[in-house]
């Protein structure tokens, strides 16, 4: 008899255990039934392809179960989901869920669903850079257990709801929408846990309400990129919290988890800074840039600058001197003052930041020697454009991992030799494998902080919304600079830019400029250089723009087909220089082929030419005779190809690289919060 109970009361438990925490048969029909109604691309889908209703749905991609059989989370983010969710969709009974990720699919005919109130349990709901459109739904407000809230990237407008039913919010991202109105203290009131919110590029306007800066935990406030506007000293930023590391958090963690993270760049804010934004606790990234702010930089906020790593005033209206009195522990990797009314020298105390990789003075009226003590070799960008430096370069520094250097527009003088070229390591092809890493890279965290520089590329200003971490630059044009172009230049052989115009340099254009392989653009124009011009040039395949224009250059302008691709009006200007595009001439080309227009030509050759108009677009005229110019192999068009891509990644924020990096961003803040959340 016992022997009898002892073997039912096995089978049981091993039937117990068996079934544990598989999936229940209503879960399956909901997910089954929830995957007929979505469209989905199969060849990206990496969970719905492979739900065919065989085995335990708790076992399926994307899918998590509770041990009750539950479904309490799907990862559906790039899944190429395209339509409509349905009002009546399964979605809405799978009750239990608690994360939904529904992040870059293709929503982009729909409004969200008023129905996610019928997820009671749902703590995380991700629904960025999903096409939605309309307004936010009221309806998210009655999601009491919500901890984690993500719409950014989307096309929302109106009103942003109020969230103060949600005490468990954690984290709100609503940035990247069309949002607007103003905000009141009923949007966020009660939320005494939130940590993190971005409502960065919206068209949210008014004032900023005091309350922001007052919840107790809130360490991440983003607000940059709207129309906020008021004073600035009305805002209570001493409210900002002060953060106590907790003891149990990973060391080497702590001082990004807890610090503070204030964008206000890109509103209309007014007045002064206040001396009380020195007082905020372990604040790490400020940016103020692009407002209207005017008087002088607070000494206390860089005597303050142990945690602070990046600091951004730039195009505002400051005046007076960068005050001296950055500490000797300061931590900036960042600092930005461009596009101001500051003056004065270049305080020495600088060199204290021995972390610092963007230092950015441009456009101000500073007026004092190169500043090469206050200069620490740890610089990755350097610009001190359009000020009144002066003087001669003389610095025994060398910066190995020096990437952009510009210097343009000021009064400096002397000869080039003064730069120790050679010591750029950064610039050179063979150390690129430690500079290709996430844009900026300061914290180590790349969707913190993008720094951002103004350039000039085929005389046009660019601003570079972002530093590519492959990019090199030299501008040392509208000087005084005299003498010879330095044979070291030849060195810097991952260098993109080089413009060196607009001064007084002379002697021959050294060939050595001819190993400078990743060159796009070249700009030596308005010099005294002389003699010819150096077939290595011809050579420079991804060449795209070349200015050699009113200098004292003599002898034919070389012939290859892809050097003959640029315009007369790059060497207009040299007296002494003959042969096409000056003259038309081609006596000198070998071989002078046939005219187009001749009907002995050759068919093949005729499709050829055809291929290569259709294809690059050159049409050079000269009174009423067009010559089509350009020949290349399949290979050099594939180089053409790229350099036209690299391009588009240097100079411009394409749309869909732009929602890629968004994504790439906010899956790395996402983990990095949970991580903190989870400690």
């Amino acid at each position: 008899m016992s022997l009898s109970i002892l073997v039912r009361f096995l089978f049981l438990a091993f039937f117990v255990v068996f079934v544990d925490g598989q999936c229940l048969d209503d879960q399956q029909k909901l997910l089954l039934e929830l995957r007929s109604e979505f469209k989905f691309n199969s060849s990206i889908s990496q969970g719905l392809e492979h739900w065919n209703g065989t085995g335990d749905c708790c076992e399926w991609k994307r899918v998590k179960c509770e041990d009750s059989g539950h479904v309490i989370s799907l990862l559906l983010n790039s899944e190429g989901i395209s339509g409509r969710i349905g009002e009546s969709s399964a979605l809405f009974r799978l009750t239990y869920l608690s994360s939904l990720d529904l992040s870059s699919n293709d929503f982009t005919t729909t409004e969200i669903p008023n129905q996610f109130h019928h997820l009671p349990n749902l703590a995380i709901l991700d629904l960025s850079d999903s096409g939605f459109k309309g307004p936010i739904p009221s309806t998210l407000a009655n999601l009491t257990q919500l901890v984690e809230l993500y719409l950014p990237s989307n096309f929302l407008t109106g009103s942003i709801p109020s969230f103060h039913n949600c005490k468990n919010l954690e984290s709100i991202k609503l940035s990247d929408n069309n949002l607007m109105g103003s905000l009141s203290h009923l949007h966020f009131q009660g939320l005494t846990n939130l940590s993190r919110l971005d409502l960065s590029h919206n068209s949210l306007n008014g004032t900023i309400p005091n309350h922001l800066f007052s919840f107790p935990s809130i360490n991440y406030l983003y607000l940059s990129n709207n129309q906020f506007s008021g004073q600035i000293e009305e805002i209570s930023i001493i409210e900002f919290p002060l953060l106590r590391p907790d003891a149990n958090a990973n060391e080497n963690e702590s001082d990004y988890y807890f610090a503070n993270f204030l964008f206000l760049a890109n509103n209309r804010l007014t007045g002064v800074i206040p001396t009380s934004i020195c007082s905020i606790s372990r604040l790490m990234v400020l940016d103020l840039s692009f407002n209207n702010l005017i008087g002088s930089i607070p000494p206390c906020l860089l005597q303050e600058s142990y945690y602070l790593k990046v600091l951004n005033l730039r195009g505002n209206n400051f005046i007076g001197v960068i005050p001296d009195t950055f500490n000797w522990e300061c931590g900036l990797k960042t600092f930005d003052v461009s596009d101001n009314n500051l003056g004065g020298k270049i305080p020495k105390s600088l060199a204290n930041c021995v972390e610092l990789a963007v230092m950015n003075v441009g456009n101000n009226n500073f007026d004092d020697s190169f500043p090469c003590m206050a200069l620490p070799e740890s610089l990755k960008v350097l610009v001190l454009r359009s000020n009144r430096f002066h003087g001669e370069l003389r610095c025994g520094k060398s910066w190995p991992d020096l990437q952009i250097l510009d210097i343009s527009s000021n009064h400096f003088s002397g000869t080039l030799d003064s730069l120790n070229f050679s010591s750029w390591r950064g610039m050179m092809l063979q150390s690129q494998a430690h500079l290709r890493r996430s844009p900026s890279d300061i914290l180590n965290a790349s969707y913190l902080y993008r720094d951002e520089v103004t350039i000039i590329v085929k005389n046009v200003e660019v601003r570079l919304v972002k530093i590519w971490p492959d990019f090199t630059c030299i501008d040392l044009s509208s000087n005084h600079f005299e003498k010879e172009i330095p044979d070291a230049i030849g060195s810097l052989t991952s260098l993109y830019l080089l413009n060196l115009s607009h001064n007084s340099l002379t002697h021959a254009i050294p060939r050595s400029l001819g190993a400078l392989k990743e060159l796009g653009s070249l700009d030596l124009s308005s010099n005294k250089l002389t003699g010819r011009i150096p077939d290595e040039l011809t050579k420079l395949d991804f060449l795209s723009f070349l200015n050699l224009s009113y200098n004292h250059l003599t002898g034919l302008i070389p012939t290859s087909s892809h050097f003959q691709t640029f315009s007369a009006d790059s060497f207009e200007g040299n007296a002494g220089l003959s042969g096409f595009p000056l003259n038309g001439s081609f006596n000198n080309r070998p071989p002078p082929g046939p005219s187009p227009s001749e009907d002995s030509e050759p068919k093949d050759e005729e499709i050829e030419w055809e291929y290569v108009f259709a294809a690059f677009g050159y049409v050079v005229g000269f009174g009423s005779i067009a010559w089509i110019l350009l020949c290349c192999r399949s290979l050099r068009e594939r180089y053409f190809e790229k350099i036209e891509e690299v391009a588009d990644k240097i100079f411009f924020e394409r749309g869909r690289r732009k929602r890629h990096e968004r994504r790439v961003r906010r899956r790395e803040e996402r983990n990095a919060f949970r991580r903190r959340h989870h400690q």
